[in-house]
């Protein structure tokens, strides 16, 4: 019984847990990347890894 009562008890914290993490993820508003494109001007060249 009282095993019962120990993992239905972990159970509920980490269904608590999961439902808060996902509650606070939802409201954070999305990180914005500072991304700026390059422009390689040099010819691609095929690397041969040798192993």
């Amino acid at each position: 019984m009282t095993k019962i009562a120990i993992v239905f008890l972990c159970f509920s914290l980490c269904g608590a847990g999961t439902f808060i993490v996902s509650a606070a993820h939802k409201e954070s508003e999305p990180r914005r990347m500072n991304v700026i494109p390059v422009k390689n001007r040099e010819i691609a060249r095929p690397v041969w890894v040798v192993t």
